[in-house]
């Protein structure tokens, strides 16, 4: 790994053959299927007269080929899979969170049963553990009110016990929950949620004492709107949380759905984006007293329709502005570059992100940034549609991205899966970002008996000292080897021992918390940041850590995965080092920051324009 003083610089390579190609080209897929409650699971029928409701797509979008099974108990190369010291197990029974997403799938395939519900990792009660959100669904015909199918918030009393308290919190709503956001946008030290939806997204001030307030939001421009993950983040630099937030397609419940060419027998699915019409993206400025103004047409966000699932902001450029990334289902992803004043332009296509290496548009689901290679620049990974490969962009200083999923490894692997959630983590802490995926179809072909899968097995990658990532999902414990329609992904270190944890939703099948239980190569320190002229709960901000004659790149998430919110601690590994040599902090707008010489402990606070405070915090230990 090289210091961030070597760094090397990688071109981008464009040329008009390809810019002609994305424009020509579109994605092929079609959406589909959320998750199940128990009143729901019937079965799909077999053989469908006639839809009556066609979709403008159904033609050209339900096109589905056979797909060989994914045998993933070998190497994408065919080779026996080898071990890794990479461990995990479920310890969701054992906790006492038990959920699973009300609404889908359902015998009517409405298209908003596709993407499932959302996580958020947030510490709600500041005792330094972290509690859990787990949104949930509705359906139109049969609301989740009737059900008493709530959003769940669980409150961590220790290390793998929950307990539920979304009574007492005032968060047991019902509705179409999708994407969560977490952030202390009124700066009080208390982390508030925001949940993303189809029809209404709502926002919770947390109170301080155990409860949260509902906030009124600007009312959509959209009749119909669905919004999907969402970010907070200083996009301004003003001091105070903003908040970014993707938006999907317009979609009528009285479209119905639409039904796959195979005969003699369509079979009943839930409709795909073609053919649909996307919808810009929003930005809700924070006016700083506890309300929210619509930024998006200021801002230069809304001239652009897509079909956003996914979104991550970090300061791509290092201009030191916050930009913002967005994953498309099946138009180009889009990358807007701060200018300061909360102004955008876009410059995905230019930057090398907005199509795959063939030029054209993919079927972008959730997006992870990160370190991966260790050069210094953050890079990006998109989750795709089956048959199409996860898209890795390897970032550089100024010159835009490369696509490296088949230099990495990515390519092959990834082809036979469809993936939403995602992210980067140092699940080892041999100091290189690994990387977790959760896979699941959006369509249950089984009536039609092809070789096809609705249910996947998520994969879990090892990062090879930054040249190559292997597939070692099925010697990484047992939970791996069950396929499951995976949808949110949140990473978090649950029981505040070192390592980072892991959040699965899938649809049909209980939420998964998979305790890390890796044959660990290092000590590691956990890191907080505290911001005084910036934003007290600063998102998106990059850290640089010392160690050595090495530098190590991360950054606080904001945004990333599909539809999920991780923790807003950063997890370095230490090695043997007997000291950190120096931690970097780029605030937005405000410059570096840096600290030096500073002793080794589990867990370090660092505070804008003061010290390091080492140590345990509130209701943690060392």
């Amino acid at each position: 790994m090289e210091s961030i003083s070597s760094i090397r610089r990688i071109p981008i390579v464009a040329d008009w053959a390809t810019l002609v190609i994305a424009l020509l080209c579109v994605g092929c897929h079609d959406a589909a299927d959320e998750s199940s409650h128990s009143a729901l699971n019937e079965t799909i029928p077999q053989t469908v007269a006639a839809p009556k409701n066609p979709a403008a797509d159904n033609a050209a979008d339900n096109n589905v080929p056979s797909t060989p099974a994914w045998n993933p108990f070998r190497d994408h190369d065919n080779r026996p899979a080898r071990n890794s010291g990479l461990q995990f197990i479920d310890m969701a029974q054992a906790s006492g969170v038990e959920f699973v997403t009300y609404g889908s799938p359902s015998p009517e395939h409405y298209m908003t049963e596709q993407n499932g519900s959302g996580a958020a990792l947030l510490d709600f009660d500041a005792d330094g553990w972290l509690d859990l959100f787990l949104a949930n669904g509705s359906h139109p015909d049969r609301p989740a009110a009737l059900a008493n199918a709530t959003h769940r918030l669980y409150r961590c009393e220790d290390a793998w016990h929950y307990s539920d308290v979304s009574v007492a919190a005032g968060i047991a709503e019902t509705g179409y929950g999708m994407g969560c956001a977490t952030g202390d946008f009124d700066s009080d030290g208390f982390t508030d949620l925001f949940l993303a939806g189809y029809g209404q997204n709502r926002l919770w001030r947390n109170n301080g004492d155990g409860t949260l307030s509902e906030i009124d939001l600007p009312e959509s421009p959209f009749p119909h709107r669905w919004s999907a993950s969402a970010a907070f983040a200083d996009l301004d630099a003003d001091g105070f949380l903003d908040l970014y937030v993707t938006n999907y397609v317009d979609y009528r419940f009285e479209d119905g759905a639409c039904f796959t060419q195979h005969q003699p027998h369509p079979v009943m699915i839930s409709c795909g984006p073609l053919g649909r019409t996307g919808q810009s993206d929003t930005i809700l400025q924070n006016r700083v007293d506890g309300t929210f103004a619509d930024a998006s047409q200021e801002s230069g966000v809304e001239q652009f329709l897509g079909k956003g699932l996914g979104v991550s902001i970090a300061d791509f450029n290092g201009d030191g502005q916050l930009d913002i990334y967005v994953a498309n289902d099946t138009t180009e992803n889009l990358l807007f570059e701060n200018q300061g004043g909360l102004r955008f332009t876009e410059s995905g296509m230019i930057n090398g992100v907005a199509y795959g290496a063939d030029g054209r548009a993919r079927s972008g689901m959730g997006v992870a940034c990160g370190d991966c290679n260790g050069d210094g620049f953050f890079d990006l990974v998109v989750t795709n549609f089956q048959h199409e490969p996860y898209d890795l962009f390897v970032g550089s200083d100024g010159s835009g991205f490369m696509t490296q999923n088949r230099e990495m490894g990515l390519d092959g692997v990834t082809r036979p899966t469809l993936g939403f959630g995602v992210c980067f983590g140092d699940f080892d802490l041999d100091g290189d970002l690994d990387l977790f995926i959760t896979n699941g179809h959006v369509w249950d072909l089984s009536p039609l008996n092809l070789d096809y899968q609705y249910a996947m097995n998520s994969q879990l990658f090892l990062n090879e000292q930054g040249r190559q990532f292997r597939d070692v999902s099925s010697v990484s414990g047992e939970w791996f080897r069950q396929p499951r329609v995976g949808r949110a992904v949140a990473i978090g270190d649950l029981d505040n021992d070192g390592d980072e944890d892991l959040v699965i939703t899938s649809l049909e099948s209980p939420v998964s918390l998979l305790r890390n239980e890796s044959a660990l190569s290092a000590n590691s320190v956990s890191v907080r940041l505290i911001g005084i002229a910036e934003a007290r709960d600063p998102r998106g901000v990059r850290v640089d850590m010392l160690l050595g004659d090495v530098w190590y790149t991360r950054r606080v998430l904001s945004g990333d995965s599909f539809q999920a919110a991780g923790a807003a601690l950063v997890v370095f590994a230490t090695g043997d080092h007997k000291q950190i040599d120096a931690i970097r902090v780029h605030w937005p707008g405000r410059g570096q920051e840096e600290w030096n010489s500073i002793p080794l402990a589990g867990q370090l606070t660092l505070i804008e324009g003061g010290p390091v405070v080492s140590g345990s915090w509130s209701g943690t230990s060392e």
